[in-house]
C-alpha cells in the first residue's frame, strides 16, 4: 500500500503526524509538495522533464489549504482519473473550502446553518444584510479558514467599510448572520462513517473567534448522540470522507459554522488522546473499516 499526501506545506505538524502513524503502521506515505508539480490533461505528473509518477500510488489525500488550490486540485483530478483512491475528492473540497457553496449545499439537504448572502456589489450587500440580517453580522472572505478573513461588523457603516475595502482587493465575500455563542464551538472530527475525536474550543480573552490558531483554548469533549448525527450529515452532503465539521452551539440551537476538507488535528489529538493521524492512515488503507 502506497499512500501520497499532497501539501504545499508538507511540513506542518499535522502532515508528520500522518507520515510518523504511516511508518508505524508499516504503510508506505509519501508527503508531496504539489506545488512543485505540473499536470497535463491526458494524465501526465511532472516534476522537471520526466514524469513524476511511473506507478500511480494507492491512495492520494489532498491537504488543499489557501495556497494555489486550484492548481493542487487538478493534481487530484489527475490521480483520480487514473483510478487513484481517494476519501476527499476535488469536487467535495471544493465545496468544503468555499463558505458560500458550503452554506447552500447544507441548506439544501435541509441542515442549519447560519443565513448566508453573497454578493458582488458592496453597497448593494450591505443593503440586503440590513434588510435580511441583524446587526451584529459576520463578513468572511469565501476561502477565509483559521479565523482569518473573519470579521464582525456592529453597524452598517462597519461593514460598508469592511465590503468596500475587500471588494476593492478582489476578494469573493458572504455575510452572515451572527449568533451568539459565548465564545465557544464545537469541532467534530469525522473519518468515513464515523465522529472519531471531539472537543469544545474556547475562545482567547478579548477574542470572540474560538479557533485554536487565534489562541482558543481545546477541551475534548463526548458529544451527544445528535450532534454526532449532524456532523456526520453534514460531511455527506458535501461528499467528504475525512472532514472537520465545526458546529455553534446557539440558544437557537446548533448550527453547521463550517466544514474543512484538510483540518488539522494536532491540537485535537493532544485535547482527546485519540491517535487521529492512525485513525486517516487506517481509513485509506480499508477505507470501510
Amino acid at each position: 500500500m502506497r499512500i501520497l499526501v499532497l501539501s504545499a506545506r508538507p511540513d506542518t505538524a499535522s502532515n508528520t503526524r500522518l507520515a510518523e502513524a504511516a511508518a508505524a503502521a508499516g504503510i508506505s506515505l509519501e508527503l508531496v509538495d504539489a506545488t512543485k508539480l505540473a499536470v497535463g490533461h491526458h494524465g501526465e505528473v511532472y516534476r522537471g522533464v520526466d514524469p513524476h509518477f511511473e506507478q500511480a500510488p494507492d491512495g492520494v489525500l489532498a491537504r488543499v489549504g489557501n495556497w494555489r488550490p486550484d492548481s493542487m486540485l487538478a493534481l487530484l483530478e489527475v490521480l483520480t482519473s487514473r483510478g487513484v483512491a481517494t476519501p476527499n475528492p476535488a469536487l467535495a473540497i471544493r465545496i468544503g473550502r468555499d463558505h458560500w457553496r458550503t452554506a447552500q449545499v447544507l441548506a439544501e439537504a435541509g441542515l442549519p446553518v447560519p443565513l448566508t448572502l453573497a454578493g458582488a456589489d458592496p453597497e448593494v450587500l450591505a443593503a440586503a444584510a440590513k434588510i435580511h440580517l441583524r446587526f451584529p453580522v459576520v463578513v468572511k472572505q469565501r476561502r477565509s479558514r483559521m479565523g482569518i478573513g473573519v470579521i464582525r461588523c456592529l453597524s452598517l457603516d462597519h461593514l460598508e467599510g469592511v465590503l468596500d475595502s475587500l471588494w476593492r482587493i478582489g476578494d469573493e465575500l458572504v455575510v452572515q448572520q451572527y449568533h451568539e455563542t459565548s465564545g465557544c464551538s464545537l469541532r467534530l472530527f469525522v473519518v468515513g462513517s464515523k465522529v472519531v475525536a471531539a472537543a469544545r474550543f474556547s475562545a482567547a480573552d478579548g477574542e470572540w473567534r474560538s479557533n485554536a490558531a487565534r489562541g482558543g483554548r481545546v477541551e475534548g469533549i463526548s458529544p451527544a448522540t445528535e450532534v454526532i448525527g449532524l456532523a456526520l450529515a453534514a460531511t455527506r452532503s458535501v461528499g467528504l470522507g475525512i472532514c472537520g465539521v465545526d458546529l455553534l452551539p446557539t440558544r437557537d440551537g446548533i448550527l453547521v459554522g463550517e466544514l474543512n476538507p484538510t483540518p488539522g488535528f494536532v491540537n485535537l489529538e493532544r485535547a482527546t488522546g485519540v491517535d487521529v493521524a492512525r485513525t486517516i492512515v487506517d481509513h485509506m488503507v480499508t477505507p470501510g473499516g
